[in-house]
C-alpha cells in the first residue's frame, strides 16, 4: 500500500512536471521523459514487468543528469538553484534541470528495484 501510494505522488509530481515544461523553448523532450516517469510510475505497482522500463528510463534521466551538471559544474553554486535566473542566467536554468532528471532517476531506479523484488499480485 505504501509503495502505491508513494508511486502515484510520483507519478502526480511528474504530470505536474510535464505541465510545467508548456512554455518551455524545447518543450517536447521534457514533455516525454517526465510523462514517461509519470506512466511508469502509475504502472509499476500493478505489473513487475514495468521495472525494466524504469531502470532504462531512470538510467537515461540519469545521464542526462550528469551531462547537464558537468556542464554547469563551477558555473553556479548550490544556494544558486534558489536565485532568480537572471542573477546567474542559464547555469542556473540548467542546474535545476539537472535536478529534476536527478530526481527522476533516483525515484525510478529504486522503484524499480524495489519492485522486482516483489511478486504480481492476481
Amino acid at each position: 500500500m505504501i509503495f502505491r501510494g508513494l508511486s502515484w505522488l510520483m507519478a502526480a509530481l511528474f504530470g505536474v512536471c510535464v505541465a510545467l515544461q508548456y512554455n518551455d523553448p524545447d518543450p517536447i523532450r521534457w514533455m516525454a521523459i517526465y510523462g514517461a516517469a509519470m506512466i511508469i510510475s502509475i504502472a509499476l505497482p500493478f505489473r513487475k514487468r514495468v521495472a525494466i522500463a524504469g531502470v532504462v528510463v531512470g538510467l537515461g534521466a540519469a545521464v542526462w543528469s550528469i551531462t547537464l551538471l558537468t556542464g554547469v559544474w563551477g558555473h553556479m553554486g548550490f544556494s544558486d538553484l534558489w536565485l532568480k535566473m537572471s542573477e546567474k542566467g542559464g547555469a542556473v536554468e540548467e542546474g535545476r534541470e539537472a535536478g529534476g532528471m536527478a530526481i527522476e532517476a533516483a525515484w525510478l531506479l529504486l522503484a524499480s528495484l524495489y519492485r522486482s523484488t516483489r511478486p504480481d499480485r492476481a
